[in-house]
């Protein structure tokens, strides 16, 4: 199941990382992130009936650090490059 939401997932993500480009704000944002995820699963069980929400928000929770992480990984890299080349 966390296979088919990833793409979702990562879109959130990368939709809250733009729309609060501001440091020291990963707590608000996965907030935002599990806050959207917690109001789809209580307004429709369509999402998975047999997957309970605290199991769900657990593994979007997984996600969403993974994938900041890798962003943050990327972002560094790519600094590094940039003030190599000046």
């Amino acid at each position: 199941m966390i296979l088919k939401l990833f793409p979702v997932i990562l879109g959130a993500v990368q939709a809250v990382e733009m729309a609060i480009p501001l440091p020291s704000t990963g707590k608000a944002k996965l907030d935002l992130v599990l806050g959207t995820v917690s109001d789809v699963y209580s307004s429709t069980q369509q999402v998975s009936p047999e997957m309970p929400l605290d199991r769900l928000m657990a593994l979007v929770t997984q996600t969403v650090a993974r994938v900041v992480a890798t962003i943050q990984r990327a972002r560094s890299v790519q600094e590094g490059l940039s003030l190599g080349r000046a």
